[in-house]
């Protein structure tokens, strides 16, 4: 009984908001304390002007943006503001991956910075009416980014071992190989739109135990770090994003009228749609 009460939990929407609200903060701030861009996950070019301004400029946007998610009337700038910051990250990728000399390696990059555009982009559907279509664009794009981090998986399969604790039992290439099937399947499941909320629902504890046991340790240890911590901050927003679109699945899929009516509707409503989105 209590397995299936775990499970109805996890099948209902809520949570995203505020999970995708905290880890922007946590991500504007370590990147505001690297006082400059975090290479990884924003590759803004060296000779672009007045780069630290500007590297200052994004991660006061993730705080706002993730602060903004916090609160009921704000989310849906909120959800803009990250939704095209993240499209810029992706722009950065884009560029490497065409070149010249084009960068095939970018592809993950890009792929990692649509998860999140995507999960931002699932806030405002389930804020809009209707949009059976947007909804599912949302799915599959989503599906299509977990199988590039499959893939990213099996084709660096050494340094993605590097990246797995060497206490872990059953060894660090075993955990390489289980996280990109598990990338695999969500992509899988959420393309045919098979138990999509429930893969929604594990490939998001997949992402934040990427966090606690792939970057946290090392952030600890070396807390000056302020890359590590990025780390950290962006395996949770992509968990967070991914918890967004299992949201937006779960929501339409019972077909609350609180998801599928307009702002227009009475106050109660409203008070009842913003609450429901935590």
């Amino acid at each position: 009984m209590m397995t299936k009460e775990v499970l109805r939990q996890l099948l209902r929407p809520g949570g995203g908001v505020a999970f995708l609200g905290g880890a922007a903060i946590l991500y504007g701030i370590t990147c505001f304390l690297l006082g400059d861009f975090a290479a990884y996950w924003q590759p803004v070019p060296q000779s672009i002007p007045s780069r630290q301004l500007l590297a200052y400029l994004s991660a006061g946007l993730l705080v706002l943006g993730g602060a903004g998610l916090l609160i009921p009337r704000t989310i849906r700038a909120a959800a803009m503001i990250l939704l095209l910051l993240f499209a810029l990250y992706d722009v950065c990728y884009l560029l490497k991956l065409i070149g010249p000399p084009a960068s095939p390696v970018a592809l993950l990059g890009l792929a990692e910075q649509t998860s999140v555009v995507v999960g931002s982009w699932a806030v405002l559907l389930r804020m809009r009416a209707g949009g059976s279509a947007g909804v599912t664009t949302a799915r599959i794009v989503f599906g299509i980014c977990s199988i590039v981090f499959a893939l990213a998986h099996f084709t660096g399969l050494q340094a993605t071992a590097k990246m797995v604790p060497a206490w872990m039992p059953g060894g660090q290439v075993f955990w390489a190989i289980a996280t990109g099937v598990g990338h695999l399947a969500v992509g899988l499941s959420l393309i045919a739109n098979r138990i999509a909320v429930l893969a929604t629902r594990l490939g998001g504890l997949m992402y934040i135990c990427f966090a606690l046991f792939s970057w946290l340790p090392g952030a600890v240890t070396h807390p000056t770090e302020w890359l590590l911590w990025a780390g950290v901050a962006i395996s949770l927003c992509m968990a967070a994003a991914l918890w967004l679109v299992g949201d937006l699945l779960a929501a339409r899929n019972a077909r609350n009228p609180n998801f599928d009516s307009g702002f227009s509707i009475g106050a109660e409503s409203r008070r009842r749609r913003h609450e429901s989105m935590y």
